[in-house]
């Protein structure tokens, strides 16, 4: 513990200033006694003198030195020069013998090639000791392709339930590995056991004892008093497994015969728990804990662990029962992979700032320009946490705070108030459990939890240099146990900070040709212009393109268009066609699903430019298709769909869009058949009328810019998906008439599907404007979109603050020159 003068920089060590005070007491005592005898003096010299001696000999003995080893101190390396050729040697801990624990994984001849797989390639790599997998007489000689460590019990089958394959494999483990590791477990193949928690947990206990460890379990409710168990008695779940300890594995291994001779009932577990109460007189352990540590999910067991990961229940166990199906242990292997990673960066986050303090301790001045790149790291990523990291230099730079409780308010979007989305309730959970767990962490000791119950509001931001902010005002219900119990809700605030640890850079491979591949962007470079700088031909497509088989480049868009009437805006969209997908050879196809109306109706126009296009392009199928009755866009999609195959990737296209060739990759790209569809976040032109209110425009009329437009994320027309897709979620809804709602009706399907939603932005697909009419004769839901559609296209925000601002002042100053004529 150091104290710091009142003078800058000089440092004074109080624990020094404490024994030198000591000293001159000791001192001060002597000077006053009398003075010793020669006697006494020859005999302190000649004690200091062996004493010396003696500790020069050990150390030369028993410490190492830089003079006899090579390998220095990496601890040294950090906070030295990094030039001196001495070093200060550090000795590294040795690591556990790897022979804490044997696992036996009871399985069946026909889960080798699947369940038994899975767990070899995932848990089983985890777990400090051995796993073997015990089956059935002749298992392993049936899969001798499979690199897996099979014991086959002779005289043993699959029948179920496995009472004998359990004895017999508890028999084979006492029999070969008894001596050889401390610890004994028997799992199921439909577990999933995390290696580093159950290495923390057994090294915690003692395994000389006799113990017998697992969720305690009674049978089923229907079952009790059937099951001959005493009335204290219990038994280890088989599900979550069970853990014996050497001693406890000793004392039934003589006696497995006689407890297969006397079962009293057809659950194996509930036998293997009379075993060890009969012959090493334990119990299951009774804690209510073990619960949590050897988890059971009670769900059907095909549903178990394929939901939300992110819970308490995943992140406390130790295992975690049942996962039947092979690819949901791969899932949550990797999931946990990832805690396991954050909790790593999380730390490393914590020697920069251990370092840096440190650093501030020797009075190092950490404004100087870093010598190494750890110096630069330690000045950025060994700030602490706080709020207040970031000074903006101006009003430009503000960054705003997002305000949400049951929508998400932002000021500086377009669409200011919107649900919460998945990924940002996902974020919001992870942040909670991590806070609660932290609230949590000492209530054992203390004799109170505190459970939470809900976010009324909180704010949010993320700061590019430092990571995520939060404020939230959590609501929690506070539980006493000791004494007098208490249960009371109480409101509490956090603030918090993600912060972000170093950038990490991802190395792809890919052929520089692709610059110089694929159609020409055309008009391409103005839509990108939100972006800045000069770019190559679909330099957005690039990665996506060296990442991608060939086969998906080339498939072919099946783009179908409902159309009534507006035949000049058809013309358009053709000429944006041919120079889009026609002319550069793209792979497409297209259908004009074609509704009469009742006055002026252009659809044999309409025909002729579309054979006039089929005859100038003979390879690319054009055609149009002729609906009856009134204009539904539900209807005119699933007719345009029923045009093509099963396998077709479909397209659904309005006539007021202007594409660019980047998009048709990212179609391609961002479409998996029966696993995701696209919906692309198109722009939406403002009123141009309004925009630039008859000056001169300077760029081009798709040009993507705030003040131009914005990405319409309430939009749902837009869509790329494969037909059979379509059919599976049951299609359009042919029955909603006239504008909107039967793109929504598609998309609330979708989301309910296993199919995965892809949305993002796409600055290649641009909504010209046009005036919107909303015909009062809608329903009432359909008529509020539509005017509220038509009000978002006016205009910016900003520029309707402008205006209004102007409109205001300008009756000011006709009111004040009503009041007073002199003034005009």
């Amino acid at each position: 513990m150091y104290g710091v003068d009142n003078r800058e920089g000089d440092v004074t060590p109080i624990l020094f200033r404490d024994r030198v005070a000591w000293n001159i007491e000791i001192g001060i005592r002597m000077r006053r006694s009398k003075w010793p005898g020669r006697r006494e003096l020859w005999s302190v010299f000649f004690s200091l003198v062996v004493g010396f001696a003696v500790a020069t000999w050990l150390r030369v003995q028993f410490v190492p030195t830089g003079a006899n080893t090579g390998r220095g101190s990496r601890a040294c390396s950090l906070i030295g020069d990094g030039n001196s050729d001495y070093s200060q040697i550090t000795t590294e801990p040795p690591d556990p013998p790897k022979n804490l624990i044997f696992v036996g994984v009871m399985t069946a001849q026909k889960y080798l090639r699947s369940r038994a797989v899975a767990v070899n390639r995932t848990w089983a790599r985890t777990i400090p000791g051995r796993v073997n997998f015990f089956s059935s007489g002749g298992s392993a000689s049936a899969v001798p392709d499979l690199n897996l460590p099979i014991v086959s019990l002779r005289g043993v089958d699959d029948s179920y339930p496995p009472q004998k394959k359990s004895f017999m494999m508890l028999k084979y483990i006492h029999d070969n590995y008894i001596d050889k590791y401390e610890w004994f477990m028997r799992t199921d193949d439909d577990v999933y056991v995390r290696g580093d928690k159950l290495e923390t947990f057994l090294r915690s206990l003692n395994s000389s004892q006799t113990l017998f460890i697992g969720q305690a379990g009674l049978g089923k409710v229907e079952e009790l008093g059937l099951l001959n168990l005493g009335q204290a008695d219990n038994f280890c779940m088989g599900g979550p497994g069970m853990i014996f300890s050497r001693d406890t594995l000793k004392k039934i291994a003589p006696h497995i015969s006689y407890c297969l001779k006397n079962l009293w009932s057809t659950h194996e577990d509930v036998e293997v728990g009379r075993c060890v109460k009969k012959f090493a007189e334990i119990d299951c352990t009774w804690s209510y804990e073990m619960q949590s540590l050897f988890y059971n999910n009670y769900s059907k067991s095909d549903h178990a662990f394929t939901g939300n990961l992110q819970t308490p229940e995943v992140h406390k166990a130790i295992t975690l029962h049942p996962i039947k199906k092979p690819p949901y242990l791969y899932r949550l292997h990797n999931y946990l992979h990832n805690v396991k990673i954050a909790d790593l960066r999380l730390k490393t986050m914590q020697h920069y700032r251990e370092i840096r303090d440190m650093k501030l301790l020797l009075n190092e001045d950490l404004d100087e320009p870093p010598v190494r790149k750890i110096d630069g790291e330690v000045r950025t990523l060994g700030l602490p946490s706080g709020l207040m990291k970031y000074s903006p230099d101006g009003y430009e730079d503000t960054i705003p705070w997002t305000f949400f409780a049951k929508y998400l308010y932002q000021g500086n979007s377009d669409s200011p108030r919107r649900g919460i989305s998945k990924p940002i309730q996902a974020a919001l959970d992870d942040i909670v459990m991590q806070v609660m767990s932290i609230i949590n962490s000492n209530s054992m000791k203390i004799g109170r939890t505190i459970d939470y119950k809900e976010i009324l509001y909180g704010y949010s931001r993320v700061v590019p240099q430092f990571g995520a902010d939060y404020v939230l005002d959590l609501l929690l219900m506070y539980n006493k146990h000791k004494g007098k119990s208490r249960r009371l809700p109480v409101r509490r605030h956090a603030y918090l900070q993600q912060a972000f640890g170093k950038l990490e850079f991802k190395d792809s491979d890919y052929d520089g040709d692709l610059l110089n591949e694929g159609p020409s962007s055309g008009g391409y470079q103005n839509s990108l212009s939100l972006f800045g700088g000069n770019k190559p031909n679909n330099v957005d497509s690039l990665m996506t393109r060296a990442l991608l088989p060939s086969f998906t480049l080339s498939e072919t868009i099946h783009f179908v268009l409902p159309l009534a009437g507006r035949f000049e805006i058809f013309q358009r969209f053709m000429q944006n066609f041919e120079r889009t997908c026609l002319s550069p050879g793209e792979k497409v196809k297209l259908v004009v699903v074609l509704f009469k109306i009742p006055v002026d109706d252009p659809s044999d126009q309409i025909v002729s430019v579309v054979e006039s296009y089929q005859t100038k392009y003979p390879n690319v199928e054009l055609k149009v298709l002729r609906a009856i009755g009134e204009f539904a866009r539900g209807l005119a999609l699933d007719l345009g769909a029923s045009q093509f195959a099963k396998d077709a990737l479909l397209f659904f296209v309005d006539v007021d869009m202007y594409l660019t060739p980047g998009f048709l990759t990212r179609c391609r790209a961002n479409t998996k058949r029966t696993e995701q569809v696209y919906y692309p976040i198109v722009f939406s032109q403002y009123n141009p009328d309004y925009v630039y209110r008859g000056e001169e425009r300077t760029t081009s009329q798709i040009a993507v810019s705030k003040e131009a437009g914005f990405f319409r994320h309430y939009g749902f027309g837009i869509v790329c998906l494969y037909n059979a897709d379509l059919s599976t979620v049951g299609g359009m809804d042919s029955s909603i008439i006239g504008w909107g709602m039967e793109d929504v009706d598609l998309y609330q399907k979708f989301v309910a599907s296993n199919i995965t939603v892809f949305r993002a932005p796409d600055p290649a697909l641009v909504h010209i404007y046009h005036t919107v009419k909303c015909d009062q004769k809608l329903e009432a839901k359909q008529y509020q979109m539509c005017l509220g559609s038509k009000a978002s296209t006016y205009g910016s925000s900003k520029q309707l603050a402008k205006d209004v601002e102007e409109i205001k002042k300008k009756q000011t100053e006709e009111a004040d020159v009503a009041e007073d004529p002199a003034k005009r």
